[in-house]
């Protein structure tokens, strides 16, 4: 491994709907920066150590028996002192919000202010071994199991009072962003992995989660600003000029599209358009 860096941790490891797995192969004297971006993590050791200094304030090493919980856009500096395995849990906040909506914990007295925790928890260790031993497996549901096992981790992460509550109003400021994001960048070559890059989420969880409290996927929502876009241009542009400023270069393939939500296509739009001129 050469850079610990974010494309790295997403080009490895399983993927569900509440949980990602990220794997590293650590050799001695390595050292590198890292960040726990917009999520909760966990981070365990296989086999080895690993010497952290978390936000340039924590410094200590832990090993195989302890759990790390890192809290949201925390900053890790990291150094190996021997061979050294690792993985790391990246919990989704929809999970944490539904878990903090459904279980009956008391969260007045929660300590929630630490950016990580060091946690010692034979539950949580058994289930984390579960998850590891369903990723690796061959099991055809192992997506659906690995999701029981990280609302169970949570809800024992929950009983350590770990977790603030998070309301809807945090779990919707991403999908917000990702929206305005496709409104400045309309004209631009801009894709929807672009944007779920851009807000440090994967393409799965992003369009998970945009689907969930929009009601359509990323892409769609995406086409529709364009097309909406397009009725506009056309009052003063061509088909061929409309389709290349809003990034269709398959002209045909735009012409398809806004036929199947106007009903018409963007030629006979213009053209109405020109009588409804000429008429008032």
């Amino acid at each position: 491994m050469n850079s610990f860096n974010r494309k790295l941790e997403l080009s490895d490891g399983v993927e569900t709907e509440h949980l990602r797995i990220m794997y590293y192969d650590l050799a001695t004297h390595y050292k590198d920066m890292y960040c726990s971006y917009e999520y909760n993590r966990l981070c365990t050791i296989i086999q080895g150590e690993k010497k952290v200094t978390i936000n340039s304030e924590h410094t200590f090493t832990y090993g195989k028996d302890q759990i790390i919980l890192l809290k949201p856009h925390s900053t890790v500096n990291m150094e190996i002192t021997k061979p050294t395995k690792a993985v790391v849990f990246e919990i989704s906040n929809q999970l944490i919000s539904e878990i903090n909506d459904k279980v009956n914990i008391d969260i007045q007295d929660k300590n929630t202010s630490n950016q990580m925790s060091v946690i010692t928890d034979d539950r949580i260790n058994a289930v984390i071994n579960r998850v590891i031993d369903t990723a690796g497996s061959k099991e055809k549901n192992k997506e659906f199991l690995i999701d029981l096992y990280a609302q169970e981790i949570t809800y024992y992460l929950y009983k350590h009072k770990l977790f603030p509550h998070i309301s809807k109003n945090q779990t919707t400021s991403s999908i917000q962003m990702a929206i305005d994001l496709m409104k400045e960048h309309i004209y631009e070559d801009i894709t929807v992995n672009d944007v779920a890059y851009r807000l440090n989420m994967s393409l799965a969880n992003f369009s998970t989660s945009f689907k969930r409290a929009i009601g359509i996927n990323p892409n769609q929502y995406f086409t529709n600003l364009k097309l909406v876009k397009a009725q506009e241009l056309l009052k003063y542009q061509t088909v061929t000029e409309v389709s290349y400023k809003l990034g269709y270069e398959n002209i045909s393939h735009f012409i398809n599209l806004f036929r199947k939500k106007y009903g018409v296509t963007p030629k006979q739009y213009s053209m109405e358009l020109s009588k409804r001129v000429r008429s008032n």
